[in-house]
């Protein structure tokens, strides 16, 4: 297979070859033109628990050496805390308001473009290959020949490894070409049970007693609080070991599946992208998961973008990015038209695979527009990040929502709707975001409001929220999002 793939990989290359201009600038303009892409998403993985991120617990090898040899967006965050509104925008590079994809049922709509449809029509074969039983919708596998679900339960750990074995063996099954490979993993999601070897070397108070998210935290979180359960409790400290153990377990997998292309002969010419669709909180605002904020320990994830020869290695850009430029970087860096007017991604890099220009004319939006919790908006603008909620449920409110979910299903909040909750970060002075100053920084508040606002109204979309389904409300109710 090795050497049908190699020979298939040089008659195509000589063929697209034979179709550029007769001229010899063209080629060294577009040295990713025609590259392979693999875009690997890590369910729930905050950037700050990895090493190339700062984190001190060896835990990502093998993502540090990816980041080593590549690109790493230092200030990159998801838009959303949900996977399905975060993935939908990673594929469309629409943030919610635009696309109509919100809410538990998120989907890319049939009047968005997709990125594995745009690269398939361009010549590359697809596949999509994941653990995560939630992006089963056909709006989230449009454009992909092969597609792999490989769970039909949900909460299903160490599975790692046969994502990676799958999207390998996907790879020798797409026929001679490029190709753009999807491969998401489920963990380091809840309920944190990783493989023994990883526990053994990683968990620490393994006397403690387990607690899990769903089963144990979300529903009687207060009891637990009052019991002292916290940063440096033997518990809490558990369960944010048994979190690293998962992202070991994952980081193992991605080893394997990028060492499997290296056998393969491909990955000289194969750009690889890693990112997470959000991150997950540990009580940094009062309360455990995620989709119910925007707050960094929700958004903040790793963008890496590595390509052999090509890209600068081992650079760090300080630049605000986010998972909604990916799609309209992919594009450009192929050399396919990114048409980025109709979305809201902005090109990462030049088509020449140097970082493009920050202007700083781009801040950061992110949207969680899930109707059953939160209704939130972010603008990060320098220093500066505003939080806006239309609808907001504090800490001590929130298991009575998921309990009491069935009776606000039919509930929606308006784009337009009046704000109820409004803070203030200065991100310099207080990157944890737990100073508001909102109250005392009256103009600043003013500016990033209408500037929020403004974007608002650009980008409101008529095409309404899709409507949540039977099985998708069963299967949210198995991963513990819904009782």
């Amino acid at each position: 297979m090795q050497r049908r793939r190699k020979s298939a990989t040089c008659i195509c290359l000589l063929f697209a070859m034979a179709s550029l201009p007769a001229c010899h600038s063209c080629a060294p303009s577009l040295p990713l033109r025609r590259h392979n892409v693999v875009l690997i998403v890590v369910d729930t993985l905050r950037a700050d628990h990895l090493g190339c991120y700062g984190y001190g617990r060896p835990v990502s090898p093998a993502i540090d050496a990816l980041a080593a040899n590549g690109v790493l967006f230092a200030q990159s965050r998801s838009i959303s805390s949900y996977t399905r509104e975060s993935i939908a925008a990673l594929f469309t590079g629409a943030l919610p308001s635009r696309s109509g994809a919100s809410g538990w049922n998120a989907t890319p709509g049939d009047h968005t473009a997709v990125l594995a449809a745009r690269l398939q029509s361009s010549g590359y074969h697809t596949a999509f290959v994941t653990n995560t039983n939630l992006l089963t919708d056909p709006g989230f596998t449009r454009g992909f020949e092969i597609v792999r679900q490989l769970e039909s339960a949900w909460g299903v750990s160490r599975t790692s490894g046969r994502v990676a074995s799958a999207a390998l063996d996907a790879v020798t099954q797409l026929a001679p070409g490029p190709f753009f490979l999807y491969a998401h993993f489920l963990d380091p999601h809840a309920p944190y049970d990783p493989p023994a070897d990883l526990r053994s070397r990683f968990v620490t108070h393994r006397d403690a007693p387990e607690v899990e998210v769903y089963r144990d935290l979300r529903p009687q979180l207060g009891l637990f609080l009052q019991q002292g359960f916290g940063p440096g409790e033997a518990r809490y400290e558990q369960m944010v070991s048994r979190y690293d153990a998962e992202i070991a377990d994952t980081d193992r997998a991605i080893a394997a599946l990028l060492a499997g292309l290296e056998r393969l002969g491909l990955r000289n010419d194969t750009l690889v992208i890693l990112t997470a669709d959000h991150g997950e909180e540990f009580l940094e605002h009062g309360f455990i998961e995620h989709a119910w904020t925007l707050y960094d320990e929700s958004v903040r994830v790793p963008l890496i973008f590595a390509a052999p020869e090509t890209l600068p290695r081992g650079s760090r850009s300080q630049r605000q990015a986010s998972t909604v430029d990916v799609a309209t970087t992919v594009l450009a860096l192929l050399g396919l038209d990114p048409d980025a007017a109709s979305g809201d991604g902005n090109a990462l890099f030049e088509p020449s695979g140097i970082l493009a220009p920050d202007k700083g004319q781009h801040p950061y939006v992110g949207e969680l527009r899930v109707a059953q919790r939160n209704v939130v908006r972010a603008l990060a603008s320098g220093r500066w990040k505003y939080l806006a909620a239309q609808r907001w449920l504090a800490p001590d409110e929130r298991t009575a929502a998921v309990q009491d979910q069935d009776s606000r299903a039919a509930e929606a909040i308006a784009p337009n709707a009046p704000l109820v909750r409004e803070e203030l970060y200065d991100l310099d002075s207080d990157p944890g975001e737990h100073h508001d100053l909102a109250p005392q920084s009256p103009p600043i508040l003013e500016t990033m409001r209408k500037q929020l606002a403004s974007w608002a109204a650009a980008v409101a979309s008529t095409t309404p929220p899709p409507t949540i389904n039977a099985a998708d409300r069963e299967r949210l109710r198995a991963l513990g999002y819904v009782e």
